[in-house]
Protein backbone atom coordinates (compact mmCIF):
# COMPACT_ATOMS: atom_id res chain seq x y z
CA UNK A 1 0.00 0.00 0.00
CA UNK A 2 3.25 2.34 0.94
CA UNK A 3 3.82 2.29 -3.04
CA UNK A 4 0.10 2.60 -4.30
CA UNK A 5 -2.09 5.20 -5.03
CA UNK A 6 -1.76 8.80 -5.71
CA UNK A 7 1.00 10.96 -4.72
CA UNK A 8 -0.25 13.47 -2.84
CA UNK A 9 -3.01 11.36 -1.26
CA UNK A 10 -3.32 8.60 1.12
CA UNK A 11 -2.04 5.07 0.12
CA UNK A 12 -4.81 3.32 -1.52
CA UNK A 13 -6.04 -0.02 -0.07
CA UNK A 14 -5.50 -2.99 -2.33
CA UNK A 15 -5.72 -6.61 -1.27
CA UNK A 16 -2.51 -8.12 -0.70
CA UNK A 17 -4.02 -11.89 -1.19
CA UNK A 18 -1.45 -11.93 -4.23
CA UNK A 19 1.50 -11.17 -1.54
CA UNK A 20 0.83 -14.22 0.20
CA UNK A 21 0.93 -16.20 -2.87
CA UNK A 22 4.51 -15.02 -4.32
CA UNK A 23 5.31 -15.71 -0.49
CA UNK A 24 5.16 -19.20 -1.04
CA UNK A 25 7.08 -19.33 -3.79
CA UNK A 26 9.75 -17.58 -1.49
CA UNK A 27 8.56 -20.59 1.02
CA UNK A 28 10.01 -22.77 -2.05
CA UNK A 29 13.03 -21.62 -2.62
CA UNK A 30 14.49 -21.10 1.24
CA UNK A 31 12.66 -25.02 1.35
CA UNK A 32 15.08 -26.40 -1.56
CA UNK A 33 18.08 -24.44 -0.37
CA UNK A 34 17.76 -25.39 3.13
CA UNK A 35 17.83 -21.81 5.22
CA UNK A 36 15.56 -18.69 4.77
CA UNK A 37 16.15 -16.49 1.91
CA UNK A 38 17.31 -12.89 2.38
CA UNK A 39 13.79 -11.16 2.97
CA UNK A 40 10.00 -12.25 2.34
CA UNK A 41 8.16 -11.47 -0.67
CA UNK A 42 6.77 -7.98 0.33
CA UNK A 43 11.08 -7.33 0.61
CA UNK A 44 11.64 -8.30 -2.93
CA UNK A 45 8.89 -5.95 -3.77
CA UNK A 46 9.90 -3.28 -2.16
CA UNK A 47 13.70 -3.46 -2.02
CA UNK A 48 14.43 -1.24 -4.89
CA UNK A 49 12.03 1.80 -3.67
CA UNK A 50 13.37 0.93 -0.57
CA UNK A 51 17.09 1.62 -1.30
CA UNK A 52 16.50 4.68 -3.66
CA UNK A 53 13.69 6.05 -1.64
CA UNK A 54 10.92 6.15 -3.81
CA UNK A 55 7.51 6.48 -3.36
CA UNK A 56 3.89 5.96 -4.90
CA UNK A 57 2.95 8.26 -7.88
CA UNK A 58 -0.42 6.97 -8.72
CA UNK A 59 -0.65 6.88 -12.66
CA UNK A 60 2.76 7.24 -12.82
CA UNK A 61 5.43 4.72 -12.01
CA UNK A 62 7.28 4.52 -8.77
CA UNK A 63 10.25 4.80 -10.92
CA UNK A 64 8.84 7.22 -13.03
CA UNK A 65 9.30 5.53 -16.53
CA UNK A 66 6.05 4.26 -16.60
CA UNK A 67 2.66 5.99 -17.39
CA UNK A 68 -0.84 5.10 -17.91
CA UNK A 69 -2.74 6.76 -21.10
CA UNK A 70 -6.34 6.43 -22.28
CA UNK A 71 -6.71 5.27 -26.08
CA UNK A 72 -9.66 5.31 -28.13
CA UNK A 73 -11.06 1.53 -26.54
CA UNK A 74 -9.07 0.82 -23.29
CA UNK A 75 -5.70 2.08 -21.05
CA UNK A 76 -2.45 1.48 -21.94
CA UNK A 77 0.86 1.13 -19.91
CA UNK A 78 3.80 2.82 -21.81
CA UNK A 79 7.55 3.01 -20.81
CA UNK A 80 9.97 4.98 -21.93
CA UNK A 81 12.67 3.81 -20.29
CA UNK A 82 15.69 4.09 -22.52
CA UNK A 83 16.60 7.14 -24.41
CA UNK A 84 15.34 5.07 -27.73
CA UNK A 85 12.28 4.51 -26.23
CA UNK A 86 11.06 8.47 -26.37
CA UNK A 87 12.96 8.88 -29.98
CA UNK A 88 10.58 5.97 -31.06
CA UNK A 89 7.21 7.98 -30.07
CA UNK A 90 6.78 9.75 -33.16
CA UNK A 91 7.12 6.87 -35.23
CA UNK A 92 4.74 5.13 -33.31
CA UNK A 93 2.04 7.76 -32.66
CA UNK A 94 2.33 8.52 -36.65
CA UNK A 95 3.19 12.05 -35.72
CA UNK A 96 5.73 15.23 -36.70
CA UNK A 97 9.64 15.70 -34.45
CA UNK A 98 9.02 16.08 -30.94
CA UNK A 99 12.65 17.65 -30.34
CA UNK A 100 12.49 19.77 -27.51
CA UNK A 101 8.82 18.88 -27.07
CA UNK A 102 7.28 16.93 -23.86
CA UNK A 103 7.34 13.52 -24.74
CA UNK A 104 4.31 12.19 -22.25
CA UNK A 105 2.32 15.35 -23.27
CA UNK A 106 2.66 13.78 -26.83
CA UNK A 107 1.87 10.14 -25.49
CA UNK A 108 -1.42 10.84 -23.72
CA UNK A 109 -2.55 13.22 -26.74
CA UNK A 110 -1.57 10.73 -29.51
CA UNK A 111 -3.18 7.28 -28.25
CA UNK A 112 -6.49 9.46 -27.49
CA UNK A 113 -8.03 8.37 -30.59
CA UNK A 114 -6.04 5.41 -31.08
CA UNK A 115 -7.27 1.67 -30.93
CA UNK A 116 -5.71 -0.60 -28.40
CA UNK A 117 -4.78 -3.24 -30.50
CA UNK A 118 -3.14 -0.90 -33.51
CA UNK A 119 -1.03 0.89 -30.77
CA UNK A 120 0.30 -2.38 -29.44
CA UNK A 121 1.02 -3.56 -32.74
CA UNK A 122 3.14 -0.82 -33.92
CA UNK A 123 4.78 -0.81 -30.10
CA UNK A 124 5.68 -4.00 -31.20
CA UNK A 125 7.19 -3.09 -34.63
CA UNK A 126 9.46 -0.71 -32.89
CA UNK A 127 10.48 -2.65 -29.81
CA UNK A 128 8.39 -0.35 -27.90
CA UNK A 129 7.00 -1.85 -24.16
CA UNK A 130 3.65 -0.92 -23.85
CA UNK A 131 1.06 -2.95 -22.24
CA UNK A 132 -2.53 -2.77 -21.53
CA UNK A 133 -4.80 -2.32 -18.70
CA UNK A 134 -6.66 -5.66 -18.62
CA UNK A 135 -7.89 -8.73 -15.92
CA UNK A 136 -6.64 -12.12 -17.77
CA UNK A 137 -7.44 -14.86 -16.59
CA UNK A 138 -4.05 -17.06 -15.03
CA UNK A 139 -2.40 -19.35 -16.09
CA UNK A 140 -2.53 -22.55 -14.29
CA UNK A 141 1.11 -22.11 -13.75
CA UNK A 142 3.30 -18.87 -13.37
CA UNK A 143 5.51 -20.15 -16.19
CA UNK A 144 6.92 -23.28 -18.77
CA UNK A 145 9.14 -25.68 -18.65
CA UNK A 146 10.13 -27.37 -21.43
CA UNK A 147 11.94 -30.58 -20.84
CA UNK A 148 15.30 -31.60 -23.00
CA UNK A 149 16.30 -35.01 -21.07
CA UNK A 150 18.63 -35.26 -18.61
CA UNK A 151 20.94 -32.58 -17.37
CA UNK A 152 24.90 -32.99 -16.46
CA UNK A 153 25.49 -33.30 -12.61
CA UNK A 154 27.86 -31.84 -10.60
CA UNK A 155 28.14 -28.35 -12.55
CA UNK A 156 28.66 -25.40 -10.55
CA UNK A 157 28.14 -22.53 -12.86
CA UNK A 158 25.40 -20.34 -13.93
CA UNK A 159 25.57 -18.02 -16.68
CA UNK A 160 23.81 -14.51 -16.11
CA UNK A 161 23.12 -13.01 -19.43
CA UNK A 162 20.50 -10.63 -18.22
CA UNK A 163 19.99 -7.33 -17.49
CA UNK A 164 18.22 -4.98 -15.06
CA UNK A 165 16.02 -6.94 -12.30
CA UNK A 166 13.91 -9.84 -13.09
CA UNK A 167 16.93 -12.08 -14.74
CA UNK A 168 19.80 -10.99 -12.02
CA UNK A 169 17.50 -11.23 -9.43
CA UNK A 170 16.97 -14.73 -10.39
CA UNK A 171 20.65 -15.53 -10.78
CA UNK A 172 21.59 -14.13 -7.59
CA UNK A 173 19.34 -16.21 -5.79
CA UNK A 174 21.01 -19.46 -7.58
CA UNK A 175 23.96 -17.89 -6.40
CA UNK A 176 23.04 -18.42 -2.85
CA UNK A 177 22.29 -22.15 -3.50
CA UNK A 178 26.41 -22.25 -4.03
CA UNK A 179 26.36 -21.65 -8.11
CA UNK A 180 29.55 -19.53 -9.30
CA UNK A 181 27.21 -16.67 -11.20
CA UNK A 182 29.40 -15.41 -14.11
CA UNK A 183 27.64 -11.93 -15.50
CA UNK A 184 27.83 -11.89 -19.13
CA UNK A 185 27.51 -7.83 -20.93
CA UNK A 186 28.34 -6.98 -24.32
CA UNK A 187 31.23 -4.59 -24.86
CA UNK A 188 29.98 -1.34 -25.20
CA UNK A 189 26.50 -2.43 -23.83
CA UNK A 190 26.02 -2.76 -20.09
CA UNK A 191 23.75 -3.40 -18.18
CA UNK A 192 21.10 -0.50 -18.14
CA UNK A 193 20.96 -0.94 -14.28
CA UNK A 194 24.63 0.40 -14.07
CA UNK A 195 23.04 3.46 -14.60
CA UNK A 196 20.40 3.96 -12.03
CA UNK A 197 21.03 3.02 -8.09
CA UNK A 198 24.57 1.97 -7.21
CA UNK A 199 23.22 0.56 -4.65
CA UNK A 200 20.32 -1.91 -5.85
CA UNK A 201 22.89 -3.12 -8.72
CA UNK A 202 25.37 -4.33 -6.20
CA UNK A 203 22.60 -6.50 -4.42
CA UNK A 204 21.35 -7.98 -7.40
CA UNK A 205 24.99 -8.46 -8.61
CA UNK A 206 27.48 -8.40 -5.99
CA UNK A 207 29.79 -11.59 -5.83
CA UNK A 208 28.94 -12.58 -9.45
CA UNK A 209 32.46 -12.67 -11.73
CA UNK A 210 31.83 -10.64 -14.93
CA UNK A 211 32.87 -11.29 -18.59
CA UNK A 212 32.29 -9.08 -22.04
CA UNK A 213 31.40 -11.55 -24.99
CA UNK A 214 30.05 -10.23 -28.38
CA UNK A 215 27.35 -12.69 -28.78
CA UNK A 216 26.73 -10.63 -31.67
CA UNK A 217 29.82 -12.85 -33.59
CA UNK A 218 30.53 -15.97 -34.35
CA UNK A 219 33.53 -15.96 -32.11
CA UNK A 220 31.96 -14.52 -29.27
CA UNK A 221 28.91 -16.99 -29.84
CA UNK A 222 31.30 -20.02 -30.30
CA UNK A 223 32.93 -18.75 -26.69
CA UNK A 224 29.56 -18.58 -25.19
CA UNK A 225 28.74 -21.71 -26.20
CA UNK A 226 31.80 -23.40 -24.93
CA UNK A 227 30.85 -21.84 -21.14
CA UNK A 228 27.24 -23.51 -21.46
CA UNK A 229 28.80 -26.93 -21.67
CA UNK A 230 30.62 -26.22 -18.69
CA UNK A 231 27.20 -24.68 -16.83
CA UNK A 232 24.10 -25.77 -15.15
CA UNK A 233 22.12 -22.89 -15.79
CA UNK A 234 21.63 -20.06 -17.83
CA UNK A 235 19.56 -17.06 -17.36
CA UNK A 236 18.60 -14.41 -20.29
CA UNK A 237 16.14 -11.60 -20.66
CA UNK A 238 16.46 -11.21 -24.75
CA UNK A 239 13.32 -11.81 -26.61
CA UNK A 240 13.05 -15.08 -28.24
CA UNK A 241 13.73 -13.76 -31.80
CA UNK A 242 17.38 -12.05 -31.01
CA UNK A 243 18.49 -15.57 -30.51
CA UNK A 244 16.87 -16.67 -33.92
CA UNK A 245 18.99 -13.82 -35.51
CA UNK A 246 22.14 -15.09 -33.97
CA UNK A 247 21.26 -19.01 -35.25
CA UNK A 248 20.94 -20.32 -31.33
CA UNK A 249 18.18 -22.40 -30.29
CA UNK A 250 17.72 -22.60 -26.80
CA UNK A 251 16.22 -25.59 -25.90
CA UNK A 252 18.67 -27.38 -28.37
CA UNK A 253 21.20 -25.83 -26.75
CA UNK A 254 19.83 -27.02 -23.26
CA UNK A 255 19.59 -30.67 -24.56
CA UNK A 256 23.32 -30.83 -26.12
CA UNK A 257 24.89 -29.02 -23.07
CA UNK A 258 22.86 -30.67 -20.40
CA UNK A 259 21.79 -27.41 -18.61
CA UNK A 260 18.51 -25.47 -17.68
CA UNK A 261 17.75 -22.32 -19.82
CA UNK A 262 16.05 -19.67 -18.35
CA UNK A 263 14.29 -17.24 -20.89
CA UNK A 264 12.82 -14.26 -19.23
CA UNK A 265 10.81 -12.41 -21.27
CA UNK A 266 7.68 -9.30 -21.38
CA UNK A 267 5.47 -11.13 -22.93
CA UNK A 268 4.54 -14.72 -24.08
CA UNK A 269 4.33 -13.57 -27.55
CA UNK A 270 7.94 -11.97 -27.29
CA UNK A 271 7.32 -8.46 -26.97
CA UNK A 272 9.23 -6.24 -24.92
CA UNK A 273 8.39 -5.31 -21.60
CA UNK A 274 9.42 -4.31 -18.17
CA UNK A 275 9.05 -4.41 -14.86
CA UNK A 276 5.58 -1.97 -14.84
CA UNK A 277 3.87 -2.37 -18.09
CA UNK A 278 3.80 -5.93 -17.58
CA UNK A 279 2.58 -5.76 -14.35
CA UNK A 280 -0.62 -4.08 -15.47
CA UNK A 281 -0.86 -6.74 -18.75
CA UNK A 282 -0.70 -9.36 -16.04
CA UNK A 283 -3.58 -7.42 -14.51
CA UNK A 284 -1.93 -5.60 -11.22
CA UNK A 285 -3.47 -2.16 -11.62
CA UNK A 286 -5.95 -0.72 -8.92
CA UNK A 287 -9.24 1.40 -10.22
CA UNK A 288 -9.11 4.99 -8.99
CA UNK A 289 -12.22 5.53 -7.41
CA UNK A 290 -12.96 8.84 -8.57
CA UNK A 291 -12.93 7.16 -11.92
CA UNK A 292 -9.56 8.34 -13.57
CA UNK A 293 -7.04 6.58 -14.77
CA UNK A 294 -6.20 3.43 -13.28
CA UNK A 295 -2.49 3.51 -10.82
CA UNK A 296 0.30 1.12 -10.42
CA UNK A 297 0.50 -1.44 -8.05
CA UNK A 298 4.11 -1.26 -6.16
CA UNK A 299 7.13 -0.93 -8.11
CA UNK A 300 7.94 -2.70 -11.27
CA UNK A 301 5.97 -5.52 -9.75
CA UNK A 302 6.64 -7.80 -12.70
CA UNK A 303 10.64 -8.12 -12.10
CA UNK A 304 10.85 -9.86 -8.79
CA UNK A 305 7.67 -11.79 -9.33
CA UNK A 306 9.46 -13.10 -12.45
CA UNK A 307 12.86 -13.55 -11.11
CA UNK A 308 11.86 -15.58 -8.01
CA UNK A 309 9.01 -17.82 -10.55
CA UNK A 310 12.00 -18.33 -12.47
CA UNK A 311 14.23 -19.21 -9.89
CA UNK A 312 12.36 -21.95 -8.37
CA UNK A 313 11.51 -23.26 -11.62
CA UNK A 314 15.35 -23.51 -12.42
CA UNK A 315 16.06 -25.04 -8.78
CA UNK A 316 13.57 -27.56 -9.50
CA UNK A 317 14.92 -28.88 -12.89
CA UNK A 318 18.22 -28.80 -11.63
CA UNK A 319 17.53 -30.85 -8.20
CA UNK A 320 15.59 -32.81 -10.61
CA UNK A 321 18.47 -33.70 -12.32
CA UNK A 322 16.28 -32.57 -16.00
CA UNK A 323 17.62 -30.06 -18.38
CA UNK A 324 15.10 -27.74 -20.73
CA UNK A 325 14.08 -24.33 -20.95
CA UNK A 326 12.48 -22.57 -18.26
CA UNK A 327 9.93 -19.95 -20.17
CA UNK A 328 9.08 -17.15 -17.84
CA UNK A 329 6.69 -14.57 -19.33
CA UNK A 330 6.31 -11.76 -16.65
CA UNK A 331 2.77 -10.95 -17.72
CA UNK A 332 1.78 -14.21 -16.81
CA UNK A 333 4.02 -14.74 -13.88
CA UNK A 334 2.21 -11.65 -12.69
CA UNK A 335 -1.41 -13.04 -13.64
CA UNK A 336 -0.60 -16.38 -11.93
CA UNK A 337 0.29 -14.86 -8.85
CA UNK A 338 -2.71 -12.30 -8.79
CA UNK A 339 -5.19 -15.66 -9.30
CA UNK A 340 -7.75 -13.32 -10.64
CA UNK A 341 -8.34 -11.50 -7.82
CA UNK A 342 -9.27 -7.58 -8.73
CA UNK A 343 -7.14 -6.05 -6.43
CA UNK A 344 -9.99 -4.38 -4.37
CA UNK A 345 -10.44 -4.28 -0.51
CA UNK A 346 -13.76 -3.74 0.05
CA UNK A 347 -14.79 -2.18 3.40
CA UNK A 348 -11.22 -1.02 4.29
CA UNK A 349 -10.84 2.47 5.60
CA UNK A 350 -7.52 4.57 4.90
CA UNK A 351 -6.95 7.76 7.43
CA UNK A 352 -4.16 9.70 9.15
CA UNK A 353 -3.13 8.91 12.58
CA UNK A 354 -0.46 11.94 13.82
CA UNK A 355 2.37 11.31 10.81
CA UNK A 356 1.44 8.11 9.80
CA UNK A 357 -1.39 6.34 7.78
CA UNK A 358 -2.94 3.91 9.28
CA UNK A 359 -5.87 0.96 7.32
CA UNK A 360 -8.73 -0.34 9.01
CA UNK A 361 -9.72 -3.50 7.97
CA UNK A 362 -12.25 -6.08 9.46
CA UNK A 363 -11.84 -4.69 12.66
CA UNK A 364 -7.99 -4.61 12.66
CA UNK A 365 -6.12 -1.39 12.21
CA UNK A 366 -2.55 -1.84 10.80
CA UNK A 367 -0.02 1.30 10.39
CA UNK A 368 0.73 1.65 6.70
CA UNK A 369 4.34 0.81 6.32
CA UNK A 370 7.50 2.00 4.12
CA UNK A 371 8.52 -0.36 1.60
CA UNK A 372 11.78 -2.56 2.80
CA UNK A 373 14.25 -4.48 1.29
CA UNK A 374 16.59 -7.34 2.67
CA UNK A 375 20.05 -7.27 4.07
Amino acid sequence: MGLTGPEQGPPAPASGRWVERLNGVVSDIAEMRGQPLRTDAAGFLGERAALVGRGRRGVVSVGGACRMAAAADGVLAVSLARTSDAEAVPAWLEIGDLTGGDVWAAVADGVRHKPVSELIQRAEWLGLAVGEAVRPPPPPEPCRFIPAGPAESGRKLVLDVSSLWAGPLCASLLGDFGFEVLKIEAPGRPDGARYGSSAFYERLNQGKQEATIDLGSADGRRRFLDRCRESAAVVDGLRPRVWANWGIDRREVAEDAGLVWVSITGHRDGRAGFGDDAAVSGGLWLSDPEGGLPWFVGDAAADPVAGLVACRAAAEAIAGGRSGLVAVAMSEAVSWVRAGDDLRAPGAEVFCRGDNWVVRADGDEQEVLPPRGGV
